[in-house]
């Protein structure tokens, strides 16, 4: 009984997502929000980008000094800065959490490794204090 009870729950769920898939219509993204993603992740994952969080704002700031770029990501846009242009692309709700949790899982194993760092310092300092002792 079990199994038919699945089965049948299984087959109802299938119609569901087919259901779903025909009425939701399909958004091609953008040249420039293809462009701004990549931008945008390729400057996270380099060493010597500078990245910033405002806890109130909830803004996130990556700048990276070297190609002299600046990108604001703020409600869904995107701003990307260079001394000579300022592009603002506006990014889907999906296209938006891959960067922002992209970003963020990057701000984390920065915050790690700095906290490792600390904690290291830490017990190496101890260890001079007690043979010092």
């Amino acid at each position: 009984m079990n199994s038919h009870l699945h089965k049948l729950r299984r087959l109802i769920q299938k119609w569901y997502i087919s259901l779903v898939r025909m009425t939701t219509p399909h958004i091609e993204k953008s040249e420039y929000e293809r462009d701004c993603i990549a931008i945008c992740k390729k400057l996270i994952s380099k060493e010597d980008t500078v990245l910033l969080l405002t806890p109130i704002s909830h803004k996130r700031y990556i700048r990276n000094e070297e190609l002299q770029i600046f990108v604001i990501l703020e409600g869904h846009t995107v701003k990307v800065i260079n001394h000579v242009y300022s592009y603002t692309v506006f990014l889907e709700q999906k296209e938006w959490d891959n960067v922002i949790l992209y970003f963020d899982t990057e701000v984390e194993k920065r915050r790690e490794e700095f906290e490792k760092e600390i904690t290291s310092n830490i017990k190496h300092s101890l260890q001079n204090i007690l043979q010092n002792i």
